[in-house]
């Protein structure tokens, strides 16, 4: 299985750590050396970061496939959470329009980077299952992350919810694609107690949160991947976790 690492919202090691408690090994993206290493430091023996990896470069992303099959053989699916955040209207309060170059690095990496690594990751299962057919069990699974954003996006999010929408949107067909070979599911998170979601101020949580009155924890969101892991008719949908969250207008 291989986890790209989340650069700011996402439940990573929560998600790591599960796979690894049901026997799974882990190959960690990350760009971040850092991040890498702490993920891999005390579970050596069942995740494997094999240098800094950019999710949105083929060369990058092929390199660490490479490695990460040499150390564990091969891969059958991936929890693909690669991702940034960016809150600025697209017309500042100067006047002066939004920079094209900060909506393009936001869906670079959050959109573009998720679909690099699901192609690469998809074409490595199928060609190491070139037996299998559409009215067999999947030998794969690919779980992109999106967000509650997708649908719901506060002002100053217009960049953040066109990732995660497009995230969303390609759900379905990638699903039709890789069918018989990989299933492929999207979770949409709500608020969750990360370094980003721990920016958010006090009010706007409590106006939008409904049951639980909290942030989710990283072990729920792991809960749920392991699930669509698990259930082999999991397939082609986008899975809200946000306690019912609906985000309003700031």
């Amino acid at each position: 299985m291989v986890y790209p690492k989340c650069r700011s919202f996402t439940p990573c090691e929560g998600t790591v750590r599960a796979i690894v408690n049901k026997g799974g090994k882990v190959i960690v993206f990350d760009i971040n050396e850092e991040g890498g290493k702490a993920i891999a430091s005390g579970l050596s023996d069942s995740v494997f970061w094999p240098g800094p990896t950019d999710v949105a470069s083929e060369d990058s992303v092929k390199a660490s496939i490479k490695k990460g099959v040499s150390k564990f053989g091969n891969i059958s699916g991936v929890v693909n959470c690669g991702g940034i955040g960016l809150v600025q209207k697209i017309v500042l309060r100067n006047g002066e329009p939004q920079p094209l170059e900060i909506f393009e690095k936001v869906v670079r990496i959050n959109l573009v980077g998720t679909f690099n690594v699901s192609r690469l990751i998809a074409a490595h299962i199928i060609a190491n299952n070139k037996t299998s057919s559409e009215k067999e069990e999947d030998p794969g699974v690919i779980i992109n992350v999106s967000s509650i954003a997708y649908t719901d996006g506060f002002s100053g999010m217009t960049a953040y919810s066109a990732s995660k929408g497009g995230v969303a949107g390609m759900t379905l067909p990638m699903a039709r694609d890789l069918a018989g070979h990989v299933r492929v599911c999207a979770i949409a998170p709500g608020f969750f107690g990360t370094a980003m979601g721990n920016t958010i101020k006090t009010s706007i949580l409590e106006n939008n949160m409904i049951h639980p009155f909290r942030m989710g924890k990283p072990s729920e969101f792991a809960h749920l991947a392991c699930a669509i892991i698990e259930n082999p008719m999991m397939n082609g949908e986008v899975v809200r976790i946000d306690g019912a969250a609906r985000l309003g207008k700031l």
